[in-house]
């Protein structure tokens, strides 16, 4: 059985968070490199600190030029390319076939749409696709016309065409050539972007997507796998036992409250440092927290995103992150970056105390429970923190709100007073 501590640590090196970041702006090799090791990128409209694709890669490696990652997804060869997976993501361009074959997503189709339509407007975007550049939905509907208006999912008021054109994209007949400065897709015919467009079966597809998730994780249940990139948990379970099989994963099991244990996956490569000595800010996208179940189990902390929240039941602010210190996240942090003031705002930031671990004592012995005395070194490491990702983020100053909420909020409006203005 392995312990929390010893499932932390794996979980941390396998998502390269188990040490300091490197000195020095990394170049283009090494974005490249901790982005496969992920293997998903979650992309989001949400800019309330900066687009949820970059910040990944800045806990992993700090200060980096977005423009890096960027090139991965929006220049030829496009080794990278978005399309559905924990959301809409970045995944790389040689998963997108399995992750064609495997999603049922069904939001975003346009079966509803009369079919003899349909045809005829799938032949005609994909004729215009093939002999223009790169267009957004906007840009089509502009030479097809939107054929009226249809409310889908979430209300969302798409036209005939933008639903049409995003059931193409779901179903793999075209793809994304990136997006431009109005965080809007660009789509083209799938050929510009693989000539590999065929889906493999579902069964093959599902194991390919477990070996990158499982790689990614360290250490996981066939739940959090599944999760990764949102495929069913009984394709999971299937792909795990065909990769125990292949010797890439090994069955371990996990501490349960209740003195109870899990079942989970180990994969081969895992390892588990002596100590994890990293520090980061995880942002509510990241894929070292996708699994909000997991993150409970793993370090005792219930993390939820205030954005989709009613405002009167939120725990933890708006957009609160993560602080991770060691191997513990040891506080939420609420930000958002006041670019007109050019000003990084905490809006909230908590101290947080993770549950005891019932048949763990390694685990609280070297983890939980540690005293208040603490808040202090947490709020300092966190003031830091808070610097470097305020330079990267181009702007002048952290300060706290006057409003600010949270048990550290107050340690750290002392400490941050004790920084230097840049």
């Amino acid at each position: 059985m392995m312990g929390h501590s010893e499932a932390r640590r794996a979980a941390l090196a396998a998502q390269q968070l188990h040490r300091p970041r490197p000195p020095g702006p990394p170049g283009a090799r090494t974005v490249r490199a901790v982005a496969d090791r992920l293997s998903v990128l979650q992309v989001d409209s949400v800019n309330v600190l900066a687009r949820a694709h970059y910040l990944p890669v800045y806990s992993r490696l700090g200060p980096y030029d977005p423009a890096l990652l960027d090139r991965m997804s929006h220049q030829s060869p496009r080794s990278w390319t978005e399309y559905w997976a924990h959301e809409a993501s970045l995944v790389p361009t040689r998963l997108r076939p399995a992750l064609v074959a495997v999603q049922r997503r069904t939001w975003m189709s346009a079966t509803d749409v009369e079919e003899a339509l349909r045809a005829a407007l799938s032949e005609r975007i994909l004729e215009l696709l093939q002999t223009s550049r790169p267009l957004t939905a906007r840009q089509v509907e502009a030479r097809l016309g939107d054929h009226g208006r249809h409310e889908g999912h979430w209300g969302w008021n798409w036209s005939v065409v933008r639903r049409v054109l995003e059931d193409l994209f779901a179903s793999g007949r075209i793809a994304s050539a990136g997006r431009n400065a109005q965080f809007e897709r660009r789509f083209f015919p799938v050929i510009r972007l693989t000539e590999d467009t065929a889906a493999p079966d579902p069964d093959v597809a599902a194991v390919e997507l477990v070996r990158a998730a499982s790689r990614a994780l360290g250490v996981a249940t066939e739940a959090s796998l599944a999760d990764y990139y949102r495929i069913p948990v009984r394709a999971a379970r299937t792909a795990a036992h065909q990769l125990h099989r292949e010797s890439v994963l090994e069955p371990v099991r996990l501490p349960a409250p209740g003195g109870k244990t899990v079942p989970a996956w180990r994969h081969a490569g895992a390892t588990v440092p002596r100590a994890a000595t990293g520090r980061a800010l995880v942002s509510p996208f990241d894929p070292l927290v996708f699994h909000r179940p997991r993150v409970q189990a793993l370090f005792g902390v219930r993390y939820r995103l205030g954005i989709y929240t009613p405002a009167p039941q939120r725990t933890r602010g708006y957009y609160s992150l993560l602080f991770l210190l060691g191997e513990r996240l040891a506080a939420q942090i609420d930000l958002k970056a006041d670019r007109a003031a050019r000003l990084l705002l905490v809006r909230g930031a908590w101290a947080e105390d993770p549950e005891e671990v019932p048949g763990d004592p390694e685990a609280n012995r070297r983890t939980l429970r540690s005293p208040r005395a603490g808040v202090g070194q947490v709020a300092s490491e966190l003031a830091a923190e808070l610097a470097e990702l305020s330079r990267w983020l181009g702007l002048e100053e952290t300060v706290l709100d006057a409003a600010a909420d949270g048990d550290l909020a107050g340690e750290l409006r002392r400490t941050l007073r004790k920084l230097p203005v840049l």
